[in-house]
């Protein structure tokens, strides 16, 4: 059983998530990071990518369900016109707590 199964989110992997967004990564590759790291993928790889998205940058679960699509179908329409933004709105946020290391 993973670290995630027990409901644990490794303080790490947000950091890194952080960190790789605040180079520029793009969502896609951040998810593609996160869920090899994890060794997820498939049926399984939603709830994770949701809750990690969630606790990196300060998101709502609203903002992070556009993940579902992309991850469904790789239909991205809604991660540029809901996630990005979200991302960018909340960067002060997530910029703080990846230099202070939480």
């Amino acid at each position: 059983m993973s670290a995630f199964e027990q409901g644990e989110v490794r303080a790490d992997v947000i950091q890194e998530m952080r960190a790789r967004a605040n180079e520029n990564a793009d969502v896609t590759d951040l998810v593609e990071y996160l869920l090899e790291t994890l060794g997820t993928s498939g049926e399984q790889a939603l709830l994770p990518a949701l809750v990690y998205f969630r606790a990196a940058f300060c998101l709502s679960l609203r903002e992070v369900l556009p993940l579902r699509e992309w991850l469904g179908g790789r239909d991205r329409s809604e991660i540029d016109s809901i996630l990005i933004p979200a991302m960018r709105r909340t960067k002060e946020q997530w910029q703080s707590r990846l230099l202070q290391g939480a």
